[in-house]
C-alpha cells in the first residue's frame, strides 16, 4: 500500500492542474471576452487546436485514420455538430481496424 502513494497523489496533482488550468482559461476568458479585436481570435481557436492535435498524429497515420480524420473533417464542416463527427470518426476507426 505504501508505494501506490506516490501514484495517488500524481493523479491528483495531475487532476488538480487540469481544474486549475480550465478554471483560469475561463476566468480568463471572461475578461478579454469583451475586448472587440480578439474576438474573431478566440473563435478561431478551437478549430486552431483541434488541427493542431489531428495533424501530426494523421501525418503518422495508416488510410484507415487518414479516412477517418477525413470523415471527421468533413461532417464537422457540413453539419457543424461534433459529437456525430466525433462518432463517426469512432465508427470508422474500429470498422477499419477488424
Amino acid at each position: 500500500m505504501p508505494e501506490q502513494y506516490p501514484v495517488l497523489v500524481t493523479i491528483g496533482m495531475m487532476a488538480a492542474i487540469v481544474y486549475a488550468t480550465r478554471l483560469g482559461g475561463y476566468l480568463v476568458g471572461l475578461q478579454i471576452r469583451h475586448i472587440g479585436w480578439l474576438r474573431p481570435i478566440l473563435e478561431a481557436l478551437p478549430g486552431c487546436a483541434f488541427m493542431a492535435i489531428l495533424i501530426p498524429a494523421v501525418r503518422q497515420g495508416n488510410i484507415v485514420e487518414i479516412l477517418a480524420m477525413l470523415c471527421v473533417v468533413g461532417l464537422m464542416w457540413k453539419t457543424d455538430n461534433v459529437v456525430i463527427a466525433t462518432v463517426v470518426g469512432m465508427l470508422v476507426l474500429i470498422l477499419g481496424q477488424s
